[in-house]
């Protein structure tokens, strides 16, 4: 009976069982073994030829771990095997020692597994991960340099234009000097976004540290308090479910900025705002939500851009569609993710998952 579940159960997971005996030298492979391996029928393992079965550049690794499990250490790996017909292939391979009853070792025993096609497949995942981070990293490098070698020529065109004496100008020429002037605020504005993009990626690896979600409501609240009062804005506030959480304090300082104030800038015309900011956990996950009674969005119409750069969705004058791209951003650089839920004419409900 046992040897029909281990013959399933082999079948099943296509692992292959091999053993070692120190007592009379002697080395077994089992069918599956075998199969996994491709040797004839014919074959007779022996420990000498042991290392035939294993990859040049992982033969030190393999001497290693076997002569650990004979001193008494098991091993767990990851490693790559050779077939008896030359065929390299990745496999996870046991070993553990075998003792007699006075606990004498004496022989080893394991199970190896091939998993060349999941294995191919992480690296070449990792492989086109390190590829788009490189190219991740060149490209926030131009960005940098470029923002920064600008920066003084656009300063000093914006100088220019201030000191300008405009009064001998005629009217033609007032209207092509204003345009110009527009022209270098607009660059200007485009910079500083770039720079705000750049700052994002430095950021990304800055530590988290414990951080009180009320004291960085308090923050963001005190530093727009006058545009708080001059549009008659009232907060609810619930933090008592999830009060402190491991982030970047100025990342969430900039998520709750940015939430809020768009909550304020896109306000209901025949009503007074009304922002509710509380937390919740779920799934041992935590979650911040910020809810308004605004203009609300058309999902259906505006869903699928709304976090995209320079993506504006209301005819405000102020609107640069920066912050939620932003926003987004620097929530997903520290693993978390944005939601919304939103009726045109009722309001927003913005879900970060921290």
């Amino acid at each position: 009976m046992d040897d029909f579940y281990y013959k399933e159960i082999s079948n099943l997971t296509l692992a292959g069982g091999w053993s070692v005996d120190f007592l009379n030298k002697k080395s077994y492979f089992d069918k599956q073994a075998r199969k996994i391996l491709q040797v004839p029928d014919s074959y007779i393992p022996t420990l000498k030829q042991s290392y035939l079965f294993y990859a040049e550049e992982h033969m030190q690794k393999a001497t290693n771990l076997f002569f650990g499990c004979a001193q008494g250490e098991s091993f767990s790996t990851e490693i790559k095997m050779v077939t008896f017909t030359k065929e390299v292939f990745w496999a996870k391979a046991y070993g553990k020692p075998v003792t007699n009853n006075e606990g004498e070792i004496i022989g080893i025993r394991g199970v190896f597994q091939s998993i060349d096609k999941e294995k191919k497949k992480e690296l070449q995942l990792e492989a086109s991960l390190d590829l788009i981070e490189g190219h991740n990293k060149r490209l926030y490098n131009f960005a940098h340099i470029v923002s920064h070698n600008l920066r003084s020529h656009v300063s000093n065109l914006q100088l220019t234009t201030a000191l300008f004496e405009t009064k001998n100008l005629d009217e033609e020429q007032k209207e092509l000097f204003a345009n110009f002037s527009k022209i270098a605020t607009n660059l200007d504005v485009t910079l500083k976004h770039l720079n705000e993009i750049v700052t994002l990626q430095t950021n990304i690896n800055k530590e988290k540290e414990i951080i009180n979600i009320e004291d960085v409501y308090k923050r963001v609240t005190d530093s727009i308090r006058q545009i708080s009062l001059q549009n008659k804005v009232v907060y609810y506030t619930e933090f008592s479910e999830v009060e402190e959480i491991p982030y970047v304090s100025a990342y969430l300082e900039s998520i709750l900025h940015n939430l809020i104030t768009n909550a304020i800038k896109y306000k209901h015309p025949d009503r007074d705002p009304e922002i509710n900011i509380f937390t919740y956990e779920e799934d041992k996950k935590n979650y911040l939500v910020v809810k308004d009674n605004g203009l609300g969005i058309d999902l259906d119409k505006h869903g699928k851009q709304l976090f995209q750069m320079y993506k504006t969705f209301h005819h405000n004058d102020d609107a640069t569609g920066l912050g939620l791209f932003l926003t987004k951003s620097q929530i997903e650089s520290l693993g978390g993710k944005i939601t919304v839920e939103s009726s045109v004419g009722k309001g927003s409900k913005f879900t970060v998952q921290l």
